[in-house]
């Protein structure tokens, strides 16, 4: 008896967790300050977007300093990144290429696997593949001078991010949670590091170095490495970036926390139920996009929130630089 009893109670615990209504981010009325309309309409809506920027559906593409000009994308053609006058792109079929700021192309090569991140530094092409490979390629010559196969992976998440060029080093961000440092010289891998084991969506999603130090994160853990030795922080990530010399993390609860250079927290601040889509500083002011459709402003101490309403939910692909948000096919000015 005492077994069917405790049987009944482990199924109604159950019914009631899968019946709990989720809540989400709802400020009050006198809470927000006013509402938001979108200025500008973009050419096209989104199609595709990289942490470098958005290629969007009738191949016009936009990075973080702005709209490439006189640039348009083949269908299912998704822009990587542009470095100096080279800009990068490729698509589904594993076609990779490179075209200077006229248009002309500079490199092509088919690849067995799609191409999903890449970086160029002098004479270097790092890539970064589906198949969770990785490959240095000499754009002169066009021969492959360093392949690696790492270990498949099966779900990652849309932020990739791109190999990093310091000094006599390359460090590739893989798809299964390994940071690989190749040592241009020598031309193979001098260090491999585990920055998490998460059996899904495990892929890094930044990678940045400042004052000799390398900050690398997936979507649980924020990495520090130096010469000194490295500090590890554990959180559920939403959005990361740096801004000068602080780290702006954004947990898939809420909560927003503010990082100096050696990982230490010196500011946060939680907005109950809140999902964040984006976040960018402009001036003196934190813009944090919500999904059901809000603006947070708040001081770079993530002090003196000023909530706006915008016209809707964000509920398509989007995209924010450092002076504008985008939206579907949509624009609004961070001001």
């Amino acid at each position: 008896m005492k077994k069917i009893n405790l049987i009944g109670i482990v199924i109604f615990s159950i019914i009631l967790a899968g019946c709990s209504k989720r809540e989400y981010f709802s400020p009050k009325k006198e809470d927000i300050k006013s509402k938001v309309a979108y200025e500008e309409k973009l050419p096209q809506s989104i199609e595709y977007i990289t942490l470098n920027g958005i290629t969007l559906k009738d191949g016009t593409v936009l990075t973080n300093d702005g709209f490439l000009n006189g640039i348009k994308l083949e269908k299912n053609e998704k822009f990587l990144g542009r470095y100096g006058d080279k800009i990068v792109y490729s698509n589904l079929n594993g076609e990779l290429k490179i075209i200077d700021t006229n248009g002309n192309l500079v490199f092509e090569k088919k690849f067995p696997f799609q191409i999903v991140s890449a970086s160029i530094s002098g004479n270097d092409l790092a890539l970064v593949c589906a198949d969770n490979s990785f490959y240095r390629i000499s754009l002169s010559s066009k021969n492959i001078i360093l392949y690696e196969k790492l270990e498949d992976v099966y779900a990652i998440d849309s932020r990739i991010a791109a190999p990093l060029f310091i000094e006599d080093i390359i460090i590739y961000p893989s798809l299964n949670g390994r940071l690989m440092i190749v040592h241009k010289d020598a031309n193979r891998v001098i260090q491999d590091s585990f920055i998490s084991t998460e059996p899904f969506f495990n892929n890094i999603i930044y990678l940045d170095s400042i004052n000799h130090k390398i900050f690398v994160a997936t979507n649980t853990n924020l990495v520090l490495i130096t010469t000194s030795g490295n500090k590890r922080i554990l959180e559920d990530i939403k959005i990361i970036f740096r801004y000068q010399d602080r780290i702006y993390l954004f947990r898939k609860d809420g909560v927003i926390k503010v990082f100096d250079l050696d990982l230490n927290e010196i500011a946060n601040n939680k907005f109950k139920f809140a999902i964040y889509t984006n976040a960018a500083i402009s001036g003196n002011s934190l813009y944090i996009f919500e999904k059901m459709g809000y603006v947070i402003k708040t001081d770079l101490n993530l002090q003196n929130p000023e909530i706006f309403k915008l016209s809707d939910e964000i509920s398509k692909k989007s995209f924010v630089t450092k002076d504008r948000f985008y939206y579907d096919n949509k624009s609004l000015e961070l001001k």
